[in-house]
């Protein structure tokens, strides 16, 4: 099966669009000041320029096998990017404070779930 000719076309600007996802996030990587600032960073990364690649990749192959695989191999990376960025956190702020829980006098809002009024319990 032949694929129409616009095929390449939109397959290139997908991929230099997830190209470009991923030197903008590269860039912003270097010059935020913190650890956690640069946490935001790689969600980009993974989330826009996986789809973008995705997509690009389900226009180009006719093979379902290779299809199903690119989904699934971005599903994982989308999915494990939220627990490494997670798991990245809550260390750096293990390395920070000593502990991980909220303790009285921090600069962090706690919010409480509603109960059945409305009212914050």
């Amino acid at each position: 099966m032949n694929p129409p000719a616009a095929h390449p076309v939109v397959t290139g600007i997908l991929l230099g669009i997830a190209v470009g996802v991923a030197i903008a996030c590269s860039i912003g990587t270097a010059v935020m000041r913190d650890a956690l600032q640069r946490l935001h960073y790689s969600a980009p990364v993974v989330s826009i320029s996986v789809l973008l690649i995705a997509i690009a990749v389900w226009l180009e192959e006719g093979d379902p096998q290779a299809r199903i695989k690119v989904i699934l191999t971005g599903g994982v990376l989308f999915v494990m990017n939220s627990v490494l960025t997670h798991a990245t956190a809550k260390a750096i702020r293990i390395k920070r404070t000593g502990h991980w829980e909220v303790r009285e006098g921090e600069p962090i809002v706690i919010v409480r779930p509603k109960d059945g009024d409305g009212r914050r319990a």
